[in-house]
């Protein structure tokens, strides 16, 4: 009975073991999927601050508003405008090396809950490539994980922060409390790839103001090895 019981406790180790080995493997698979995912964004993460204007400080305004009489333009305020399109040109080029810190929320957030149009996005994507990586957007299995900056090498034109290191709401924006170029918010989700990994979409938010901001879905494609932005689907702009 003894060799029988001690047979029994020697088969119930290894099973233990093989579990604590399996659980390891599945471990090691989950890390390898997410190093793969932040070396995706450091290869595009330059482009990616330049396609959210991230590094633009002043902004062009819009056009000048007419003058209207019974309902009909009259005239355009045109000095005003190229004056200020000057200035804003005149700002640019001072601000050319200078280095702008840019906020980064501190999770990689899944875009099930975002209620995104699919059906929009679906038809802006002309290449039928990326329809694998839109249906995975709705996919539960996909979880949030949290961002780990130092991850994502650094630039010479700015310098990350987490969100969570600045004042909450509005203050924020409260710039002149700063000892450094504020630049804005930038706000990321996982990427959704598809199963060969060769495109891959990814929501991206960047606020650059109170009332100043955009909504994008950003679609990258793997080209010799590297991976690049080859489209910028438009969600909203204010």
């Amino acid at each position: 009975r003894d060799v029988e019981r001690s047979r029994g406790l020697g088969d119930v180790y290894k099973r233990q073991i093989v579990m604590v080995l399996l659980i390891g493997v599945l471990s090691c698979r989950t890390n390898r999927v997410d190093s793969y995912e932040m070396k995706v964004f450091n290869e595009i993460f330059d482009n990616l601050v330049e396609e959210m204007g991230a590094l633009d400080r002043f902004e062009i305004p819009p056009p000048p508003i007419p003058f209207f009489d019974n309902n009909n333009p009259m005239a355009y305020d045109t000095v005003r405008y190229e004056q200020k399109i000057t200035e804003i040109e005149r700002e640019n080029m001072k601000m050319k090396d200078t280095t702008f810190v840019i906020a980064v929320f501190d999770t990689l957030f899944t875009c099930c809950n975002l209620n995104l149009d699919v059906e929009y996005i679906g038809k802006q994507l002309i290449e039928p490539d990326y329809t694998e990586a839109l249906n995975s957007m709705n996919k539960q299995s996909i979880q949030s994980r949290p961002l780990d900056l130092s991850e994502i090498e650094n630039r010479k034109r700015f310098i990350l922060k987490y969100t969570s290191e600045f004042p909450e709401g509005f203050k924020i924006w409260e710039r002149e409390n700063y000892n450094f170029l504020f630049s804005g918010i930038l706000r990321m989700s996982r990427i959704y790839f598809d199963k060969e990994k060769r495109v891959g979409l990814f929501y991206c938010s960047y606020a650059c103001g109170r009332l100043c901001g955009e909504e994008t879905i950003i679609c990258i494609r793997k080209i010799n090895k590297k991976w690049i932005i080859e489209k910028v689907v438009e969600l909203g702009v204010s």
